[in-house]
């Protein structure tokens, strides 16, 4: 039986439809529909994996998820001690004591002349009479007086109360120009109360000094810790991946010999990581809003207010909360997939 050779026609055309057939897959392969479909498989094959491997992609959400509590936590922290410092801020002002027998122009001459001072915000005037009434209220409350004789006398007893000028500063620990007008303006100097002197908020400002130095500490420790977990979780979900990698190392090396792309090998994996940063992202997401709602009012309403913007923007931190679980998860995955799918 002898073998029957092509002619050089023959060899010419088949090398032509070879060629048209070659072209006509590319552009297939280009098509859209191609694209979504594969698109589609990686996905399903990446779903299927992560329900495949359960007990290690538990094992990846849970550090994971501390991860992203511990963030999560460290920044609640420090808007919490921020809001704390504010609220001081607010509470606390200056007092300025002038003689009682200044006259009411002096006193509202003499708060004009400070509240147009740099770095004041606010100038109260507290008057002799009215500071004598409310320290009275105050005693009558705390100590329950009934008796109408008693707070009768009570508020006519002669009044020896000087007037208090309270004045709010932008920052507590910018009094300098405040003092020197003070200390300096002879006018002011006269009035002032002998007997009792400028606060200047020296103890309140300690107080927020010691706030502001334990929020930065709380910051560094919180996110030193944060992204220590970080490195464990991607070493965790890295792990995790290598071990789907070699139990599907059979099906990996069937795909490359019918020529599967890099990214139709690699994209489920892919897939399967950003599952678990999803799904560690929204456990976090209800264990940090959870606990916050359940100790904000152990704090005497320092959480109120990060509480309150946390619901209101609640869609803005459960998507980067996903977004970062995500990116730790792909970051995972290419490590893995980089070191152990080279193709050749």
């Amino acid at each position: 039986m002898t073998a029957v050779r092509k002619t050089p026609q023959e060899k010419a055309e088949a090398k032509k439809t070879a060629a048209i057939s070659k072209e006509r897959l590319k552009r297939i392969a280009k098509t859209r529909r191609h694209h979504l479909r594969n698109g589609h498989r990686v996905i399903k094959y990446g779903a299927k994996s992560f329900v495949r491997n359960t007990w290690l992609s538990v094992a990846a959400i849970a550090i994971m998820v501390v991860t992203l509590v511990v963030l999560s936590a460290t920044l609640i922290a420090a808007k919490a001690m921020d809001s704390a410092i504010s609220q001081i801020r607010n509470q606390v002002d200056i007092s300025i004591y002038l003689k009682q027998g200044a006259t009411n122009a002096q006193v509202v001459d003499t708060a004009m002349k400070i509240k147009n001072l740099e770095g004041v915000s606010e100038v109260t005037i507290l008057s002799p009479e009215e500071a004598n009434k409310k320290i009275n209220d105050k005693i009558i409350s705390e100590f329950n007086i009934t008796d109408e004789d008693l707070i009768k006398t009570m508020h006519e007893a002669p009044n020896k109360i000087a007037w208090t000028l309270n004045v709010k500063m932008n920052d507590l620990n910018e009094t300098d120009a405040l003092e020197k007008f003070v200390n300096e303006t002879e006018s002011i100097q006269e009035l002032l109360d002998e007997t009792k002197k400028p606060t200047y908020a020296s103890s309140h400002r300690q107080t927020i000094k010691n706030i502001a130095d334990i929020m930065n500490k709380v910051q560094i420790v919180g996110l030193s810790a944060a992204a220590v977990f970080a490195v464990i979780a991607i070493l965790v979900v890295l792990n995790t991946i290598r071990m789907a990698i070699f139990n599907r190392k059979e099906e990996i090396y069937m795909m490359r010999l019918v020529g599967a792309s890099r990214w139709f090998i690699v994209g489920p994996f892919v897939v399967e990581a950003s599952i678990y940063g999803i799904v560690a992202a929204i456990v976090a997401s209800i264990a940090i809003y959870a606990t916050v709602y359940g100790i904000r009012g152990q704090f005497d309403g320092m959480l109120d207010s990060t509480y309150d913007l946390m619901v209101r923007y609640w869609y803005c931190i459960v998507a980067a909360l996903i977004v970062v679980g995500t990116v730790i998860g792909i970051v995972s995955a290419l490590l893995a997939t980089k070191k152990y799918l080279k193709q050749k």
